[in-house]
């Protein structure tokens, strides 16, 4: 049989993704337990609020499902994700028309157990996640995006709809500002 004619096994991602978007709930509950841990992780992380990220996290997972047939791959699929949920979060945060706050501690320990696999996470500092929840939206998820999820700046600019030098602007300034904010990092001693 000619290698053209041979049909196209799919990854497991992949045949999982086609079931879904042929309508079986199995399959999009599938897609669903695989990316919720990160669709999640990204909103509390921005927000700074567990509530704020359930909420987003299931506007996020409808608006899939609303969308799930012009999802081309698996890797469509993470981009989609990544970038409507940094999306939501922003406008979220944009209409509320209020400055990042600080969140009390007890929270930010609630954070640490909403998402089990932060554990390897170097934004997992207490200090550092209060210090986050003070940018704002856009730097915020510019340094998440990079550092979380581990991204480069052109990932994060497709993402965001931003220029790459926007988001090393971002980046850089992000940076800066929060090390001068840690004791002994930003002061040299």
């Amino acid at each position: 049989m000619p290698l053209l004619d041979q049909p196209l096994e799919l990854t497991p991602g992949a045949a999982v993704l086609e079931r879904a978007r042929g309508g079986d709930i199995a399959a999009f509950r599938e897609l669903l337990r695989g990316h919720q841990a990160r669709v999640f992780s990204i909103a509390l992380r921005l927000t700074g609020r567990r509530a704020d990220a359930e909420e987003l996290a299931q506007d996020v997972f409808l608006k899939l499902h609303a969308v799930l047939a012009d999802i081309e791959s698996h890797a469509h699929l993470r981009h989609w994700l990544l970038r409507t949920v940094t999306h939501r979060c922003i406008d979220r945060l944009r209409s509320q028309a209020r400055r990042p706050q600080l969140v009390p501690l007890a929270a930010l320990a609630e954070a640490d157990t909403a998402a089990p696999e932060s554990a390897g996470d170097p934004l997992m500092g207490a200090r550092l996640r209060q210090l986050l929840l003070q940018l704002a939206p856009d730097p915020r998820a510019v340094v998440l995006l990079r550092f979380q999820e581990d991204l480069d700046p052109a990932e994060i600019a497709l993402l965001l709809g931003m220029s790459v030098n926007t988001v090393k602007s971002h980046l850089r300034r992000s940076l800066h500002w929060l090390r001068a904010q840690l004791p002994g990092d930003g002061n040299g001693s």
